[in-house]
């Protein structure tokens, strides 16, 4: 199942906008629809809904939280291989590799270098699930619960776009 948006949407586009998997779709002042098929059931587009009215498989309602109260991703250095599969999957570019310097040795190292644009949809700690290199945290330090279903698998996302590089 996915999550739905019901008819008091006023169609200002953030679901749209925020949603990880783009499978959120409408036209400005219009009623949105979520795609079934598409949907991860993150959450993020009803955490991000200013007029509340999206809903989860059950019917049950979400709530817009605020920007200072949302979860972001972590990464647990101790744990992370260097592989970039988080930083590939990530789909507003917020996790970079950086060189991290442990007893002389350097090494490459995720990093969630743009916390404000993570939305918390969790696609990095999936990918990254069997090292647990990445946790989505409350800003109190707390895991965020997942609103995934356990039975979906990582959509294949379209390729991110790649700014052209100026000659010199």
């Amino acid at each position: 199942m996915a999550f739905f948006i019901a008819d008091d949407c006023i169609g200002c586009t953030i679901c749209a906008k925020k949603c990880p998997v783009h499978c959120i779709s409408g036209n400005v002042q219009e009623l949105h629809v979520i795609e079934p098929e598409l949907c991860i059931d993150c959450g993020v587009c009803g955490s991000y809904c200013p007029v509340n009215c999206i809903y989860d498989e059950n019917g049950v309602q979400t709530f817009k939280v605020d920007p200072k109260d949302r979860p972001i991703a972590e990464v647990v250095v101790s744990n992370c291989t260097g592989c970039i599969a988080c930083v590939e999957i990530c789909p507003f570019d917020c996790i970079e590799m950086k060189t991290e310097n442990v007893d002389g040795r350097f090494f490459e190292v995720a990093d969630v270098t743009h916390k404000k644009d993570c939305v918390g949809c969790r696609l990095c700690e999936m990918v990254c699930s069997d090292k647990e290199a990445i946790i989505v945290r409350w800003p109190d330090g707390a895991p965020a619960p997942s609103l995934r279903n356990p039975n979906y698998y990582l959509p294949v996302l379209p390729p991110k776009k790649k700014e052209p590089v100026a000659a010199k």
